[in-house]
């Protein structure tokens, strides 16, 4: 290679390392003498540096610190503050003491230049120099900046992986639950301002934890307890990924946390945790024994509470009566059955009580369908409810509220009389359209329910067969007394009232079948969250309703928003089917 070329070549290097490094690299200049600093300026400048000046050592100072420049380039010889006090102040001072500095000196003696090295110079730069002598001291140093800055970058990651993340299962471990968090609270904005978004979305927070794993433990010992934990990780992972979950993260023990990318009611979260809990209790191969191993879930949502702390409290509560319940299950956090009220629960229970007071509350209706007529059947009376902000309260919500308040009896005994008086108004005009009124519990288990009910059919002179009343599956699931129940239901069908079942399949999918028959009802409602989640849930829909027709019940589909979920129930001879509105009474005439 000819010496030329290798010049040209050392130069092209040069040139481009400058041009690499000049990029980001702000460079101070510390000279008294103003040439000599124009000089240096300008040829910094040309190689597109930013560039910083000072022409005394008091004033360098004080821009080191204010700047935090990449590279110093300091005269030695300079009044008031020379260099050697420079860099002294420099190198005590903890902002500064890293950044390198070079010496720009005319007295070149071993001397002067060990004792610049003492304190602290990393390279010196004899006067005259020439423009490359310049620039290869200034890469030079700046090569070496970059240099040590990969390698502390390399050092910091190692170290964040080993604060953030699990030893064991290689994941995340609750310091990144924070940022998983923010994450799902910014999905959950950018689903909110979305024009096709007509209500307030919900951020799912998960807790699971394995059920009777300290026993586990014990039998096959910690290091075996360890694989199943291993593979737990791997399972979840898969499962985070092929249902866009945000994240999820390893807590202390055999616990895990997932928080789910945003959704809009809270049986998709729902639905979702109990595919979890089937991908959990697959058996787990241990040293080639399958050792089977169950999970419970708690589940809490945002905004329902607003910090991180909270919903990890209230999933952790959740879990804890699903386990006492005997594990292998999900439960969702509702604040009354738990006792815990923040502020702004308190302030919203407020406003709705003086709501209520006010008569702000209205009824109103959602449509029931015959699905293969398209003509509208009925409806069911809802509770309509704009908070201070103008925000709509969900009929769920409302509930909370009411139950808060303890108020649950009297609005359905009011919604019970306007219904009435609604289902009058169809009576009068001859359509025969039934109305379906819910009773809540504590309403259905009074002693008065049925002259309650007599009571309001007569003082409308209503034919009792315009009316429908529904109670939750819940009411017979956890009935101390089902005589009772079936009593009750009896005698509002001897009054000729039709009695419906609600809120059936999807908590109860393995359900109080054998209870049905022995009750006097005439409908059964298929809770929404199965009609939300077709065409997964088909099989599970074709099951329920093929046994509403063996205990000849008339299926109803509740929670029907799209014509493909139509198409899907009526191939499966679902009768009617409840829309996901609520209409006021004249918006509901547009229906007929």
């Amino acid at each position: 290679m000819s010496q030329n070329m290798s010049q040209n070549m050392s130069q092209n290097m040069s040139q481009n390392m400058s041009q690499n490094m000049s990029q980001t690299s702000k460079i101070l200049v510390i000279e008294d003498e103003d040439h000599i600093r124009e000089i240096i300026v300008e040829i910094l400048d040309a190689e597109d540096f930013a560039i910083i000046e000072a022409n005394n050592g008091q004033v360098g100072v004080k821009l080191a610190v204010a700047e935090l420049p990449d590279l110093i380039i300091c005269d030695v010889m300079m009044p008031a503050l020379d260099g050697y006090g420079t860099i002294t102040r420099l190198r005590n001072d903890p902002v500064t003491q890293h950044i390198p500095v070079i010496f720009l000196t005319a007295k070149a003696t071993k001397g002067d230049m060990r004792q610049g090295m003492n304190l602290g110079a990393d390279d010196y730069l004899t006067k005259p120099f020439t423009r490359d002598e310049l620039m290869d001291a200034v890469n030079a140093r700046l090569a070496r900046v970059a240099q040590q800055n990969q390698k502390l970058a390399e050092v910091s990651q190692k170290l964040e992986q080993l604060e953030q993340f699990d030893s064991l299962t290689g994941l995340p471990n609750q310091l990144v639950l924070g940022d998983y968090f923010q994450q799902a609270l910014q999905q959950g904005q950018v689903d909110n301002n979305s024009p096709h978004s007509s209500q307030q979305t919900l951020i799912p927070f998960l807790l699971l934890g394995l059920d009777r794993f300290t026993q586990i433990n014990d039998t096959i010992g910690y290091e075996n307890g360890d694989l199943i934990l291993k593979t737990l990780a791997q399972r979840l992972t898969d499962f985070i990924q092929t249902f866009e979950a945000v994240g999820v993260v390893r807590l202390p023990g055999d616990e895990f946390a997932l928080i789910l990318a945003p959704v809009s009611h809270e049986d998709q979260a729902l639905v979702l945790a109990e595919n979890l809990l089937k991908i959990i209790a697959q058996p787990y191969n241990v040293n080639h024994k399958m050792i089977p191993v169950t999970g419970t879930i708690g589940i809490s949502f945002y905004p329902e509470s607003s910090t991180l702390e909270t919903l990890r409290q209230q999933a952790s509560m959740a879990m804890s009566q699903a386990k006492k319940e005997g594990g292998n299950r999900c439960k969702i956090y509702v604040r009354p059955l738990f006792g815990v009220d923040t502020p702004k629960d308190l302030q919203m229970a407020g406003y709705f009580q003086t709501a209520w007071q006010r008569k702000m509350l209205k009824v109103f209706y959602q449509p029931r369908i015959n699905i293969r007529t398209r003509k509208i059947v009925g409806a069911e009376a809802v509770v309509y409810w704009q908070d201070p902000t103008g925000t709509v309260v969900s009929p769920r919500n409302i509930a909370t509220l009411a139950d808060k308040t303890g108020l649950r009896q009297a609005i359905a005994e009011w919604v019970l009389s306007v219904a009435c008086e609604q289902a009058k108004q169809w009576q009068q005009s001859r359509k025969k359209l039934r109305m379906a009124v819910n009773l809540p519990l504590q309403l259905f288990m009074s002693p008065s329910l049925l002259d309650t009910i007599a009571q309001r059919i007569e003082a409308v002179s209503l034919d009792p067969s315009y009316l429908e009343l529904e109670i939750s599956a819940d009411i017979i699931t956890h009935a101390t007394n089902l005589n009772q129940v079936a009593s009750k239901l009896l005698g509002l069908q001897r009054m000729g009232i039709q009695t419906t079942i609600t809120d059936f399949g999807l908590i109860h999918s393995s359900g109080p079948f054998a209870d049905l028959g022995l009750l006097a009802l005439d409908n059964l409602k298929l809770d929404s969250g199965l009609v939300r989640n077709l065409p997964q849930n088909e099989p599970a829909i074709s099951a329920l309703l093929q046994i509403a027709r063996g205990m000849k019940l008339k299926p109803i589909a509740n929670g029907v928003e799209t014509e493909a979920q139509i198409k899907t129930l009526n191939k499966h001879k679902c009768d009617e089917i409840q829309q996901n509105i609520s209409l006021a009474p004249a918006e509901l005439l547009k229906f007929f």
